[in-house]
């Protein structure tokens, strides 16, 4: 029976998270897997972070997610923190997470779970489809939010497969997602481990 992964990216706002995902993305479609669900691009406006936008990784389509009150170019939504969540923003993001699921792509990223999301709002009926789904998971979460969202769904093993908390750790050839094993990656100073953790 085929083990399916569940990975984690780890780390701050502003700590390269999404970046990290990119270059690991941009990797498993060069050696032929198939790609899908969200990244959450930061959007910045005469250099300061005003929000972020959702970006499907199937069809290219962006549209935005979150932004500062002040900076907000939709109406409605739910609010995190200093800033607000867009209703359509988490109903396409959830549209791409399904349709990375329905097309059992070889690797479903979703960045990211949030406190909106262990709330059980905003992405969490996709984030929960993807993990009983049979398909390999990559979560993006903050570190402070990395035991809660273990706690939440304690019946999943998870890898951390770059914890970006210190430093940014490079990507390198991590296995094949049809592996329930997990090579080692590089960080800027020495090789780690990718480390399983269990609530």
């Amino acid at each position: 029976m085929r083990a399916f992964v569940r990975l984690l990216v780890v780390g701050e706002p502003g700590s390269g998270k999404t970046s990290w995902c990119r270059e690991y993305i941009g990797r498993r479609r060069e050696s032929g897997s198939s790609v899908g669900g969200i990244l959450s691009p930061s959007i910045e406006k005469q250099g300061q972070r005003v929000g972020s936008n959702a970006l499907d990784l199937i069809t290219g389509q962006e549209i935005p997610f979150a932004r500062l009150s002040c900076h907000r170019c939709f109406k409605g939504g739910e609010m995190v923190g200093d800033y607000t969540i867009s209703r359509d923003g988490i109903l396409f993001a959830c549209g791409a997470i399904e349709r990375a699921v329905g097309n059992k792509c070889d690797l479903v990223v979703i960045d990211e779970v949030g406190p909106l999301e262990l709330r059980g709002k905003g992405l969490m009926p996709a984030v929960e489809l993807a993990l009983t789904s049979p398909v390999n998971v990559l979560i993006v979460v903050r570190s402070s939010l990395k035991e809660a969202l273990q706690r939440h769904f304690s019946d999943y093993e998870f890898t951390v497969v770059a914890d970006l908390t210190q430093s940014r750790s490079n990507v390198s050839e991590l296995a094949d997602c049809k592996s329930r094993e997990v090579a080692t990656y590089e960080s800027p100073t020495e090789g780690c481990q990718a480390q399983k953790t269990n609530s």
